[in-house]
């Protein structure tokens, strides 16, 4: 994630994988105090609690995406 507000920035990311006939995982994840003109990232693993094989072509899916910004 790149930092392109003037100021500190967090970020909340909610992403989801599936395989388009019902099953699906999720994770949100927190890009916390990004300093201006600078990206961070982050990596997980993404598991499910519905039974079923796990997609070969899995679809990813950004849910949510909320940026806030330092008011400093």
């Amino acid at each position: 994630m790149a930092n392109t507000y003037e100021r500190d920035a967090t970020y909340s990311v909610k992403i989801s994988v599936a395989d388009g006939e019902g099953w699906v995982a999720a994770k949100r994840f927190w890009l916390q105090g990004i300093p201006p003109g600078e990206s961070r990232g982050d990596a997980a693993v993404i598991g499910s609690d519905i039974p079923g094989q796990v997609p070969q072509v899995p679809k990813i899916y950004v849910d949510e995406f909320t940026p806030l910004v330092d008011r400093r």
